[in-house]
């Protein structure tokens, strides 16, 4: 049940006696952001707070938001049966890890078939950053 400001005046009945009629026990009391311009509403905030309960403001709800420059280069490894994998691996643009990309590849191809058996050799292999080729090698030798 929502009720403003307006409506609590209007209807003369006190804060707190809203409060206990409508079951709140030891739950935040959400006041919405206004300004406290009537005497009426400072002395039923003072009164609402005196009885123990909490008054406060509505907040924006914290949002983790990870920027996307800090996602490192994709690894693509294709085997010779034709599977591929792509896997993000944390190494430096300048300085490529090819074998901790291709370590990071067959971890995958095993965890996807159910198999820790050797897998097929890798045929090609390159990173990618944002649909950009960095580096590639074929068959072991690099281009």
């Amino acid at each position: 049940m929502k009720l403003d400001k307006d409506q609590l005046e209007q209807d003369g009945v006190p804060l707190l006696a809203l409060i206990e009629a409508g079951g709140v026990n030891n739950a935040p009391v959400i006041v919405p952001p206004a300004v406290a311009t009537s005497n009426a509403l400072i002395e039923a905030i003072k009164t609402v707070k005196a009885a123990g309960y909490r008054v406060v403001k509505p907040r924006k709800p914290k949002i983790f938001q990870r920027d996307k420059d800090r996602v490192g280069p994709t690894f693509v490894a294709e085997f010779a049966d034709g599977t591929t994998t792509r896997m993000s691996v944390f190494t430096s643009v300048e300085k490529l890890d090819w074998e901790r990309g291709e370590r990071l590849s067959v971890a995958a191809y095993q965890s996807r078939f159910q198999t820790y058996e050797i897998p097929p050799a890798i045929v090609s292999m390159r990173f990618e950053q944002d649909g950009v080729v960095l580096a590639q090698r074929n068959g072991g030798s690099e281009i």
